[in-house]
Parts: structure tokens; sequence; C-alpha cells
């Protein structure tokens, strides 16, 4: 792509602060232009987005990217009850009055991207335009999960390989032996070099997995099953692949009542951020120039 082509912007660096906690926010593009908040997933950070954020600062969008609650010390709260999807919501619409924005696009990522849909069901004014790679609607998820047994099978899966018991303990488990059990399942599930070394070195740092594991730990299907339909135009990006069935995918396409659009990536990873970023680049380019 010829944006790629162009020296690549340097990212700048400000921080949020939000009931306590310090959330730095990595941010590309000039000042002032059309803005986009980028929301990772697990086991990502602000980085992963950059590719996409390149081109899209070459667009003359401004793409902002905060590292998510429980990913750092400073984003950590003190207990378990400081991690709902109510907070994550907040946390996202924090950021954004942080930054000045008064309305934005949004994009989210996995777990980021059941973030971003809540986000947009539940603040239709602040949001110009929703992006969702491999998360469908959340109340989409939850009625598969209790309709669908493929849904049901493909996130048992997913579970399995997490093992049982709370963030903590789950994290205790996946660190032993040096973090042996968390490259096992990151590889098995897609992830490779040099984002594997990144991430794991990165989530061994004390508490740091136990806050990231939260996220998941958090779901709810009563309360994903209440989130109200979108009505802001959507893209979501998808991929056959762990945690979502084709059914789910489907029946997203209910749960919004404005332009949406959808676009299946064959062949493609989870990490579509890291091993192919030019096939979430060109829709999402194309998705924002319609909006």
């Amino acid at each position: 792509m010829d944006s790629f082509a162009k020296s690549p912007p340097v990212p700048t660096t400000h921080t949020v602060q939000r009931e306590g906690l310090t959330f730095p926010v990595s941010a590309w593009g000039p000042a002032g232009g059309r803005a986009i908040l980028l929301l990772h997933g697990f086991p990502q950070e602000p980085a992963a987005w950059a590719p996409v954020a390149e081109a899209l600062a070459h667009d003359g969008i401004q793409a902002f990217a905060p590292y998510q609650r429980g990913y750092l010390s400073s984003t950590r709260p003190k207990g378990p009850e400081g991690y709902s999807f109510g907070q994550f919501v907040a946390d996202a619409l924090g950021i954004a009055d942080g930054l000045g924005l008064k309305q934005f696009d949004v994009a989210g990522m996995g777990i980021g991207g059941a973030q971003a849909w809540m986000l947009a069901a539940h603040h239709p004014t602040r949001v110009r335009s929703l992006t969702s790679i491999r998360f469908p609607h959340p109340a989409a998820f939850a009625h598969g999960m209790q309709l669908d047994p493929d849904q049901r099978e493909k996130w048992r899966r997913l579970q399995e390989q997490f093992g049982t018991g709370g963030p903590d303990v789950r994290a205790m488990r996946l660190l032993a032996n040096n973090g042996a059990g968390l490259r096992k399942f990151l590889t098995e599930v897609g992830l490779g070099e040099p984002f594997l070394s990144r991430y794991v070195a990165r989530l061994t740092e004390p508490g740091t997995l136990a806050g990231a594991l939260s996220w998941e730990h958090s779901i709810s299907l009563e309360e994903f099953g209440r989130v109200p339909e979108v009505t802001v135009p959507t893209l979501l990006i998808w991929s056959e692949g762990p945690a979502l069935a084709t059914t789910t995918v489907e029946a997203t396409r209910s749960f919004v009542r404005a332009p949406f659009t959808e676009v299946s990536i064959p062949n493609g990873s989870h990490f579509m951020l890291e091993k192919s970023p030019d096939a979430v680049v060109t829709p999402l380019r194309q998705h924002l120039q319609s909006t």
C-alpha cells in the first residue's frame, strides 16, 4: 500500500488520569484531525495498532491507542472489583474526555471489540462510527453461548486452554516455568515472533497477566445480552478461528440499526494487527471514508 511506503509518523504520548489510574495513550496523526480511538485486546498493547494508525495518519486522521485497564501498574485497580465492562466503557469515554474528543470513531480488537460495541451502543452521540475486529455484538455472543452448540464449544476450548480458577490462579499457572504455559497458549492461537516474546515479557511483570485475564473473567452473558442495538455505522472484520462461530457473526447483523459492513478474512488469524495489518487497514479506510 502506498501509505506504508512513506516514512511512518512517530507517535507521541499523552497521559489521562481517571479515578486514580493513569492511562498512557499513544497518538499518531495531525492534531485536530478526525479522531479515532483504538482499543487493544488480549494480550496486546497500543503499539499493536501502529501499522493501522500510521496508515490512518497519512489520511489526516488522528489515532489514539491507550493502554487498557490492568495492563500496566498505573492502569491497574487495587482489587478484582475494579474490573467490569461498565468500568472498561467508562475508561474509554474518560480517555476521550481527557483528550478533548467530543466525537470520535472507535475500533476495538478482540475483547477490546466488545468494549467498543458497548461504548457505541450506550453512547451513540459520542461515537461517529464503530469497527470491531473478531468480536461480534455482545448480545449476539450471549445468545450464541446460550443457543448455539458450536459457539459454546469454541468458547469452551479457549477456556480450557486458560485453565480453571480466577485471574490470579490462571496467571500463576500460565507463568510457571518462565511462562511456558503462556507461550504455549499464545503459540497455539496463532501468535508468532517477534510479538510472542514481546508480549510475554510484558505479561510476566508482576500483576500484569492477572489484570489482562480479568477482562475475560468479567464477561457476564446476562450483561452482554442486555447491550442495546448499535445505531452508528458499523464495520465487523472477522476470520474463522478461536472462540468465534460463524452463526454468531451472522446474528450480529440483527443488532445493528445503521449501515453495516461485514468483512471476512479468508485463512485469517485472530492476530490480524500483528500478521496482516493491511487486511484491517483497507476496509477500515473505506469505512471511515463512507461515514
